[in-house]
């Protein structure tokens, strides 16, 4: 016997074998029961999901002859059906069938009665594929139908049919089969194979298969054709189907988040040298990015992350270290880029672009905007400066100027950062608890100069979220030292860059720098009031 396809060969029989659609299967196991057949259903939903094997299920069970559980799969009609030779269960395919004399014969076909069995099914799959003149002469059949005669129209996409033809429908959505089901499945398909595969692999193509059985069937059937002598692992998965490693998706972000362009460029040209699709990595990577931003955002009950614990684990461990406000930034990012790859002959360029963006991002606002204000106050410059408002004529008293305070540029720590250094962590404890007080127990208050106090942050992460909180920071710091401070952020990385320019090497010990310095290597420093 020729070999059949794994998801051919374990296709459901029977309604109880039908994955995660227990809300249609009992309405359609209720309507044979109590004799209650539509002239009209339609199935919808995407693909493998299982909408054109329970059309065929259905069609069995209303024209089953056998006694008990219907469909039987006993009776002459049954075994007639299942092998594909049943005159009165008609299977369509709408997109090579959409034309308006297709759909005439079927018009003059349902005239006649069932040969065996109570009805004549007509399963049209891909419905919404039939043209607009086909679907006009379907409408009076649809409406008043023979009594023998039923149709189950089945698309993935409901929204291009007619709304006429959708109201003569009896509809039923099917879901994306879940992951942990289709996991659980795919391991009793397994045993029943005596197929040897680890779970992992198994749930990583329930990952990649996006609520489709038949999908996963697909790449499982691949992989054992070519690991048919050995165990099948979630890295032979991946390189059958030319995946990204999981793992890579998080060493970007973490690059990302620690400001390292440098890791960001090995990691594509690695992407690349393997051959991997650039655009298919995006929207991974927008995934993974969705899956961190789910992982900081929702709580441990929730079922919005269908995957494995320990995955949730580690997005909840990354996502909490890189923060709310700068996954935001980064899924704009990479969405904005997605979008750009579609027209441009060199992708990679486009997404070690988006990455070195990511690893120094502009917050608060973006660089469309900042361009926008320069050229705005360009054109105020150009026409002679902002215009003055008419005032009174009132005296002007002259003002003695202050003289200069000079700044004294000293290696020394003054008291006061002495004092906020020796009880910062008391300080941080003494916050309310939170993502600010989170993101304070890693920040350094490293230098400080008169009122204004700069500390400094690890990461991307804590420098967006913290200038999101600038405001409530100053508020607490004031009230816990009883002195104002103007706080000013700077990345660790850029930080130690200019300690280096200015007193050499870095050490554990913590220097002081000035308002000066910060002059002379204000243009390599990226602060942020």
């Amino acid at each position: 016997m020729a070999y059949q396809a794994l998801y051919r060969r374990l296709r459901p029989q029977r309604f109880d074998d039908v994955i995660g659609q227990e809300h249609i299967i009992r309405t359609l196991k209720n309507q044979i029961e109590k004799d209650r057949i539509n002239h009209a259903y339609l199935f919808c939903g995407t693909r493998g999901t299982g909408k054109t094997t329970t059309a065929k299920i259905f069609a069995r069970a209303i024209n089953c002859t056998g006694e008990g559980e219907k469909p039987c799969n006993e009776c002459s009609v049954c075994k007639e059906a299942l092998k594909g030779t049943n005159l009165n269960i008609i299977e369509i395919d709408a997109a090579s069938n959409n034309s308006v004399d297709n759909i005439r014969d079927i018009v003059e076909e349902v005239k006649y009665p069932p040969t065996e069995g109570r009805y004549k099914v007509y399963i049209i799959d891909e419905v919404h594929m039939l043209t607009t003149s086909a679907f006009n002469a379907l409408l009076k059949t649809l409406e008043e139908p023979p009594a023998h005669v039923v149709f189950i129209l089945a698309t993935t996409d409901p929204q291009k049919m007619p709304v006429t033809v959708l109201s003569r429908c009896q509809r039923f959505d099917f879901h994306r089969i879940g992951h942990k089901d289709m996991v659980k499945v795919l391991t009793e398909y397994m045993e029943n194979e005596k197929a040897d595969v680890d779970v992992s692999a198994l749930e990583y193509i329930a990952e990649i298969s996006d609520g489709a059985m038949r999908d996963a069937l697909s790449v499982l059937d691949q992989c054992l054709s070519f690991y048919y002598d050995r165990r099948i692992t979630e890295k032979e998965v991946r390189e059958i189907t030319g995946a990204t490693d999981r793992g890579v998706f998080f060493d970007i972000t973490s690059a990302m988040n620690f400001n390292d362009s440098g890791k960001c460029m090995e990691i594509i040209d690695d992407i690349v040298i393997k051959g991997r699709d650039i655009q298919q990595f995006v929207q991974d990577m927008i995934l993974h990015l969705r899956n961190l931003l789910l992982a900081v955002s929702v709580n441990k009950e929730s079922k919005a992350l269908d995957y494995s614990q320990d995955y949730i684990e580690k997005l909840r461990e990354q996502g909490n270290s890189i923060g709310y406000d700068y996954l935001l930034i980064l899924i704009s990012n990479f969405s904005e880029l997605a979008n750009q790859m579609k027209y441009s002959p060199n992708p990679r360029i486009l997404l070690e672009v988006c990455c070195i963006k990511g690893c120094n991002p502009v917050t608060g606002q973006d660089y469309g905007s900042v361009v926008k204000r320069m050229a705005d106050i360009e054109r105020v410059i150009e026409k002679g400066g902002v215009p003055s408002s008419t005032v009174a004529n009132v005296p002007v008293q002259a003002q003695e100027e202050e003289p200069e305070k000079e700044v004294v540029i000293t290696k020394a720590i003054p008291e006061d950062i002495k004092e906020v250094i020796s009880t910062w962590k008391k300080f941080v404890s003494s916050l309310n608890t939170g993502i600010v007080k989170a993101m304070l127990g890693s920040v350094i208050p490293a230098f400080i100069d008169g009122d204004i106090m700069y500390l400094v942050c690890p990461t991307n992460g804590h420098l967006v979220v913290l200038t999101k909180h600038i405001d409530e920071i100053v508020e607490s710091i004031t009230k816990f030292y009883s002195k104002e401070f103007n706080i000013k952020l700077i990345l660790e990385k850029n930080y130690n860059t200019m300690h280096s320019e200015v007193y050499g090497a870095r050490d554990n010990t913590v220097k002081v720098l000035t308002k000066e310095s910060f002059a002379v290597f204000g243009d390599n420093v990226n602060f942020i009031d």
